[in-house]
């Protein structure tokens, strides 16, 4: 990438980024920084929707295999294995100072450098080589696993610098309680959209349409990207903390990076209760498809008003999400939200008609604004606590080490959908199915995200203690060491 080219995009966005020094961060500000949220959740949202149906379903590799959904699962492992290596080495190797990113920012030139070949490998990953009958098996994995492990890569390049900002730029409670709904309203925006346009142009058996669909996703995450690039623009007061944190300690190895982020009880915690989450609401994602084609009978355009039930409920109740948690904390209601949203999901197990399904889009809006408005302001605290005991700033590195994480929820709830549609005989090319294989597609989209939801919930409750007085201490500590 042409570093004048760079340098001018990011300066175009230097009156905007002062606004941190002049009084804290504006709406405008935040907005901007939410697109690399939009971008994130676009794709999130995307993948576990779609990415698998296409590989078993509109390829016709079921047909050709029954073992087949193992064998993604398989190459699954692969990749989470990959990815685990991968992903918190992108995080410590760009979560240093060097001279260019002094000059242009220590996230924002990443974020670029990840989100643009991230945009292209997805495109690329609803281009498989056209190839029939047995001989397909080993070519379309082999290019689903290189295909995936590049994207993987940029994507987590372009999430650790985008998550890893987040605490940099909003510093206090209140705004980043503001910021984390602004954030999540461009995520719930985000989810909207993905399944409104995929929706709409793809069309069962026919898989150009889905190419077509993923050609229209590069357009939109290219105007996303090219919002949030100003919106993440860094201050010089947040470059100057980053670099007094590199000045006053020594560097040290990626080894004992990973074994202080494993050693740190409440990201841990965080980082577990947001896997759990993903592995939830990826089984429902995935599973969607089939479960309005087979179980509900109805027409995927169903799922385009269960979104707008979605994003309507999301948005009304997230001002009272906020004012509950300045009374109740960060914390009890991010516990309370990853309860709820397993309860609405465990709803999906029973429901029969569309009337269900929309109410547990409803409800789902509902739980899942409680639970992921409190998701940042969570993570920032507790980056701000390994920031004090390190004296140095890690974020880079530690949202690389969490990537590793969300990952392994890939490789679970794929493992728990292939491993259910091969014990149930489930295919989803079948013009009928047995009782088994429609339970099984029950059991995915609702019981089995509640009982990790639940799990999730009292382990957290239990053991996070980055409250109350605690919290104050770190934040005042940080404040002395100018941090």
């Amino acid at each position: 990438m042409n570093k004048n080219l760079l340098g001018n995009i990011l300066n175009s966005s230097k009156n905007l980024s002062n606004q941190h020094d002049n009084g804290g961060p504006g709406t405008l500000k935040m907005i901007m920084f939410s697109m690399g949220y939009f971008f994130n959740g676009f794709l999130i949202v995307a993948f576990n929707n779609f990415v698998w149906h296409f590989y078993e379903s509109e390829l016709g590799m079921i047909d050709i295999i029954s073992l087949w959904p193992i064998y993604m699962a398989v190459v699954n492992v692969i990749f989470t294995v990959f990815s685990m290596i991968s992903s918190p080495i992108v995080g410590y190797l760009t979560d240093k100072p060097n001279k260019w990113t002094k000059k242009l920012g220590f996230h924002t030139p990443w974020i670029l450098i990840g989100g643009i070949p991230t945009t292209i490998f997805f495109f690329l990953i609803f281009t498989p080589p056209i190839i029939t009958g047995i001989e397909s098996i080993f070519p379309i994995l082999l290019y689903y696993l290189i295909i995936v492990f590049i994207y993987d890569i940029s994507n987590s390049l372009f999430q650790t610098h985008t998550f890893g900002a987040f605490a940099a730029h909003f510093r206090s409670d209140k705004t980043r309680r503001k910021a984390g709904m602004i954030t999540q309203i461009f995520i719930f925006i985000a989810n909207f959209l993905t399944i409104t346009i995929w929706s709409q142009i793809i069309v069962p058996g026919n898989r150009h349409t889905f190419t077509i669909a993923a050609f229209l996703s590069i357009l939109i995450l290219s105007v996303s990207l090219a919002i949030l690039v100003p919106g993440s623009k860094e201050t010089i007061e947040i470059k100057e903390r980053f670099i007094l944190g590199h000045k006053s300690t020594e560097r040290k190895s990626f080894i004992w990076t990973m074994k202080m982020a494993i050693k740190q009880k409440n990201f841990m915690l965080a980082v577990f209760t947001y896997t759990i989450f993903m592995i939830a609401l990826g089984l429902m994602s995935m599973n969607s498809i089939n479960f309005v084609d087979d179980v509900l009978q109805q027409d995927q355009v169903i799922r385009t008003i269960g979104s707008i039930f979605m994003l309507i409920s999301s948005i009304l109740t997230m001002p009272i999400w906020i004012y509950v948690a300045r009374k109740i904390g960060h914390s009890r209601l991010y516990t309370i939200g990853l309860i709820a949203f397993g309860s609405s999901l465990l709803i999906s197990s029973f429901i029969r008609n569309v009337f269900g399904f929309y109410l547990v889009n409803l409800l789902s809006g509902i739980s899942v604004a409680m639970f992921t408005i409190m998701l940042s302001p969570v993570l920032a605290d507790c980056y701000d606590e390994i920031t004090v005991k390190t004296k140095k700033h890690h974020e880079a590195t530690l949202v690389g080490f969490r990537n590793v994480f969300i990952r392994i929820s890939l490789l679970i709830q794929s493992f728990i959908v292939a491993i259910i549609h091969a014990t149930t005989f489930y295919n989803p090319n079948s013009p009928t199915h047995s009782h088994n294989a429609l339970l099984g597609l029950r059991l995915i989209q609702g019981v089995i995200p509640f009982i990790f939801c639940v799990i999730g919930a009292i382990v957290f409750y239990k053991w996070y203690d980055l409250k109350g007085q605690k919290k104050e201490n770190i934040m005042k500590k940080l404040k002395e060491l100018g941090l």
